[in-house]
């Protein structure tokens, strides 16, 4: 691993006359080059999540009578992919959000008796789901923050798209007052019924987005938003077990680079130069060199990777589909 300082003049001979701005996004593209090609030991996390509730609405029953054992888990926006889930200790079988409509699946209602999780994308911006419209507000933890804009588009209590007037413009979405020490919110602001999407101005501190009377009963948490997110993007699993805990495997988004000391968690140097030489050709159209330059970092960076992974084995995942288990995996309560 080293840092974007470490690169820096090298980079400014490969990219031209340019910004550090123009630097750091050519940085995170020729890194994003090696990493959706290489297995890189430097996206690999873990992580524990203590977990509440579950996914029907404050605990209510299934359809086929039985309480859901259900749980959505909302994950950090540093989680791109979930490689796999152990609940509560229990290594489980992952499947995808179009099981739910397969004809041999559990459907929605049924329930699983093996342990299992379903990923359910990720493409939510908030925590959790609003349950009731409500008006929201947004919590700074630093004046340095007032002021900053805080978007919030999706539809309101009528089905309306959320809608403001800005510049003499009307635009999607609506202002969250975003005031140290205050948490109001604007006069005229709907009951807001359903979020689809949020933008973030960068900040210095983290955002917190909630419901009205946030220490009260009737006000819910919505999402942390941290300095460097500008358009959050969580993923969520959905596990089919009650539980306290999850242990999740997972690989870590690509980075996005803002300062020279930054780390690049890379274990070649060369390779990183040979990416950003070929992000250079693209830009020049330039395909064949971006092609032979792209190709090589990833197996400079993949020999690097492979020279510090250890001997060991871990070995296919193997369903016995003759077990007479097989039978009784779907039980209709």
């Amino acid at each position: 691993m080293f840092r974007v300082d470490d690169i820096y003049d090298e980079g400014k001979k490969i990219v031209g006359q340019c910004d550090d701005t123009k630097l750091f996004n050519w940085l995170g593209d020729a890194v994003s080059l090696i990493a959706n090609k290489v297995d890189c030991e430097g996206w690999k996390g873990y992580l524990d999540i203590c977990t509440v509730g579950c996914s029907c609405e404050q605990g209510s029953e299934c359809n086929s009578g039985a309480t859901c054992g259900r749980r959505t888990i909302t994950l950090p926006t540093e989680v791109d992919t979930v490689i796999g889930v152990n609940i509560a200790g229990q290594p489980a079988i992952g499947r995808g959000a179009l099981f739910e409509f397969h004809l041999n699946g559990p459907g929605s209602c049924r329930v699983i008796k093996e342990w299992s999780w379903m990923d359910k994308g990720a493409h939510y911006c908030t925590y959790r789901d609003l349950l009731q419209p409500r008006q929201l507000v947004a919590y700074t933890s630093t004046e340095a923050d007032n002021g900053k804009k805080f978007v919030v588009y999706g539809k309101d209590s009528k089905g309306n798209v959320l809608r403001r007037t800005e510049g003499g413009k009307v635009l999607n979405g609506i202002l969250i007052p975003t005031i140290y020490g205050y948490a109001i919110p604007d006069e005229d602001q709907p009951l807001v019924a359903s979020i689809t999407g949020i933008y973030k101005e960068r900040t210095v501190g983290n955002i917190r987005l909630s419901t009205t009377d946030d220490s009260g009963p009737t006000g819910t948490l919505l999402g942390v938003y941290e300095p460097d997110v500008t358009t959050p993007q969580f993923r969520r699993i959905q596990v089919n077990r009650s539980c306290n805990w999850v242990r999740i495997a997972y690989l870590k988004t690509n980075p996005t680079f803002f300062s020279r000391f930054d780390h690049i968690a890379l274990r070649s140097r060369v390779a990183l130069i040979l990416a950003l030489q070929a992000r250079k050709h693209y830009s020049d159209r330039q395909y064949d060199l971006a092609h032979s330059c792209e190709a090589d970092a990833a197996r400079l960076e993949l020999e690097a990777q492979t020279k510090a992974e250890p001997p060991v084995m871990m070995p296919i995942q193997v369903i016995d589909t003759n077990s007479p288990r097989d039978k009784t995996d779907y039980d209709i309560r």
